[in-house]
């Protein structure tokens, strides 16, 4: 099978969707990569807020093909009979998505994330029974500063589904290990996940004529795992050692982004702070390549896309030793921390210089060589021959 082209079936826990714009863009970036080399159709199924009647959307690509389904939000006064109710709906509108494909094989189904995508995909395992099934994971449930791998339904789907698995793909040593941990042994491999080395690259840009060290942070803003008021305190303590900055986030959380801005409102660092909320990636690119250097304070990680568009835009990083950065940030492309310190991490940015660090060009031809999509395409292709 040199150069067969695989027919691959995406089945997604997470996705971009009318409520989460960003959400799961990482699993759609390997879809698309795929799609390089193989005929790749994604199924992704989800309730969400902003809708109040079922939307069905079909996109197509040369070798790539998206059947997303929204439905409403359900709700219900008995919580236990609205997660049964949530479960069933789920199931049904999954498995009413599958019967519509066009495809009548497929040689590859591949789970990203495995809850809930399990439920599904074990009706598309009997449905197409000469398929290899591969999961990648990404979810950080399984660590133990995460917790969240519990309760019967995760646990037992999870599983259910391990136990049928040809290979599991993770993203780093760690959700590996966390993962036999908890019992879930299988055919491992470690992949990269992908970066649009043509979008996110350096770009030619004015002579800088000021002193300020422009920082930028991107992600999600959850608390719990990017730490934002870590990334507070240390820019309450730059202030306090009287050094020009200017903090940019980038990211859309609206449970929590008023906690936030409170925070910054009791350090008084309004003048040096701003939200900017959710970008698209031609705009993240563009806010990367006006940086002068990227700031991750996380407590935990896997591999964390936003740091490759970063360096893939010659903006060097100082991060948290946290899931893959220490493999990811060579030396010459930021810093990684000995510890999670605002102090440390204050000296870092006190002391940092841009012309310590490798050309912006060379950063990006480096992460082009393990992470563009042709890269990664033709890693996971290693994997599928193997299993066929």
């Amino acid at each position: 099978m040199e150069n067969k082209k695989l027919n691959i079936l995406f089945l997604c826990s997470w996705y971009p969707n009318p409520d989460e714009k960003s959400n799961g863009i990482f699993i759609k970036r390997h879809a698309q990569a795929l799609s390089l080399s193989h005929n790749v159709t994604v199924v992704f199924v989800k309730s969400v807020s902003t809708i109040h009647e079922p939307v069905s959307i079909k996109n197509e690509e040369e070798n790539f093909e998206e059947y997303l389904y929204f439905y409403p939000k359900m709700t219900s006064g008995i919580p236990i009979v609205g997660l049964a109710q949530k479960f069933l709906k789920l199931k049904a509108q999954y498995r009413k998505a599958i019967n519509r494909l066009p495809a009548t094989s497929f040689d590859i189904i591949h789970i990203n994330t495995i809850f809930p995508a399990a439920i599904p995909a074990l009706y598309a395992i009997k449905k197409y029974p000469a398929a290899k099934v591969v999961i990648t994971e990404h979810w950080s449930g399984y660590y133990p500063e995460d917790g969240n791998y519990k309760g019967k339904p995760v646990t037992y789907y999870t599983q259910k589904l391990v136990a049928k698995a040809n290979a599991i793909l993770v993203i780093s040593e760690k959700l590996k290990q966390a993962m036999l941990a908890h019992g879930l042994k299988g055919n491992y491999h470690r992949i990269h996940n992908v970066v649009d080395v043509s979008l996110f690259k350096p770009v030619i840009s004015n002579t800088k004529t000021n002193n300020i060290l422009n920082i930028l942070h991107v992600s999600s803003l959850v608390e719990r795992e990017k730490n934002i008021s870590g990334i507070i305190e240390i820019a309450r303590e730059l202030k306090n050692r009287n050094l020009n900055f200017h903090l940019t986030f980038v990211g859309e959380n609206k449970a929590e982004i008023n906690a936030h801005k409170m925070l910054v409102q009791k350090y008084n660092l309004q003048d040096k702070i701003t939200f900017v909320g959710f970008k698209t990636p031609p705009e993240v690119a563009d806010c990367m390549n006006d940086a002068d250097v990227f700031l991750l304070f996380s407590h935990y990680e896997g591999m964390p896309v936003v740091v490759l568009e970063a360096l893939s835009c010659g903006l060097p990083v100082i991060s948290t030793n946290v899931g893959e950065v220490k493999n990811m940030i060579k030396p010459e492309m930021g810093i990684v921390l000995d510890t999670a310190s605002i102090n440390e991490c204050a000296n870092a940015l006190t002391t940092y210089k841009r012309e310590h660090c490798m050309d912006k060009d060379k950063m990006n031809q480096y992460i082009a060589t393990y992470y563009s999509p042709q890269a990664v395409c033709k890693e996971i292709t290693g994997i599928y021959k193997q299993l066929l």
